[in-house]
């Protein structure tokens, strides 16, 4: 089952924060009717409109300003800071119309942000987790099957050196068992002459040695 559970996300393959980036994107894409018509308002307020924007506002105050700077200069820094207003607003329009030009809405690619949204979605119920922490239990899974890998790498390790042991032991008890086996048919001879020595010519002495 871990292996199996692994394999699967394995194969759909879930970024660290991909999660969090593909409902941030869905978001977007989701909602770019209502950004492209909103971006325009905006950009419309800032400088776009020909009857009043607030870049020609400030245009026109900075020349007012201008002449009063020329009659009392103390009002300089009066002037300085709306002329770093009217540069913040150039900048936040040129950023809003640089985020106008590049928003599209693409059916395709919707579509699969959709489907791979919806499968991360589905994983993380089947494995009983958020879909923020779908990575990280994925994460977790590898880590305990390769732990398990390890173990049973080990454990065939060791299974074929006690294998090895014991055919070891079994040729070395065999090779004591036929020279235990040769030393008692020596004795059996020496020790049945020295009984028939003792006027007992039929006796006979034998030493047996089994090997199991």
């Amino acid at each position: 089952l871990l292996s199996y559970q692994v394999e699967e996300l394995n194969d759909f393959a879930l970024g660290e924060h991909e999660y969090s980036e593909l409902e941030n994107e869905h978001k977007r894409l989701a909602n770019s009717t209502a950004l492209a018509e909103n971006l325009q308002a905006s950009l419309m307020l800032l400088s776009d409109d020909d009857d009043a924007n607030l870049e020609s506002m400030l245009n026109k105050v900075l020349g007012i300003t201008e002449e009063l700077v020329s009659y009392d200069d103390t009002l300089g820094s009066v002037n300085n800071m709306l002329n770093e207003a009217l540069i913040q607003v150039q900048e936040s329009r040129s950023e809003l119309q640089h985020y106008a030009d590049n928003l599209e809405m693409d059916p395709e690619y919707f579509a699969e942000l959709e489907s791979r949204l919806s499968k991360a979605m589905q994983l993380s119920r089947k494995h009983h987790v958020a879909p923020e922490e779908l990575y990280q239990h994925h994460q977790s899974l590898v880590v305990e099957l390769t732990s398990l890998d390890s173990n049973d790498e080990l454990l065939e390790q060791l299974q074929a050196e006690v294998g090895l042991y014991l055919a070891q032991y079994q040729q070395a008890a065999q090779k004591l068992s036929s020279s235990r086996q040769r030393h008692a048919k020596a004795l059996d001879k020496l020790v049945t002459e020295s009984i028939r020595e003792l006027n007992m010519p039929k006796a006979k002495f034998t030493i047996e040695v089994n090997f199991d």
